[in-house]
């Protein structure tokens, strides 16, 4: 099978239907795992903010009068960091799945016009970078 880059139209590399298909459903894998590591990151910041504000609330009034707390500001701009980015990846992550599951499901048709697929270069360049991996591996 050739793959051709969608934006330059020059051939990237040559390789069997079933190790590109083998290849592109790792590379899926992948970033479904990259979704889940991030959503955990999530989850762990919001815990440990609810922790922090259990714990100030516990307080005595003298206590909470010496103990000092971020400006609002502050706590919104590490919110945008620790949770409204990841946001942002993960749907980028998505959308990228999103064309992996459109590239597979022509892989998975039996009749094709040729022998060509067209793939944008960050997935040819994520092909690649996993195919070093292996190699290195072997």
């Amino acid at each position: 099978m050739v793959i051709i880059d969608e934006v330059y139209r020059n051939i990237s590399f040559d390789m069997p239907e079933q190790k590109l298909f083998i290849l592109l459903e790792r590379v899926k894998a992948k970033k479904e795992e990259d979704i889940e590591e991030l959503k955990n990151k999530i989850d762990k910041y919001e815990q440990k903010r609810r922790a922090e504000e259990a714990l100030y609330q516990s307080m005595s009034p003298i206590r909470r009068l010496f103990t000092g707390r971020p400006a609002s500001h502050h706590q919104a701009v590490e919110y945008m960091v620790h949770v409204k980015e990841r946001f942002k990846k993960i749907d980028a992550i998505k959308r990228s799945i999103r064309e992996l599951d459109q590239v597979l499901d022509k892989l998975r048709l039996p009749i094709r016009d040729s022998n060509e697929v067209f793939l944008s270069p960050e997935l040819i360049r994520e092909i690649r970078l996993l195919q070093e991996m292996e190699a290195s591996q072997e």
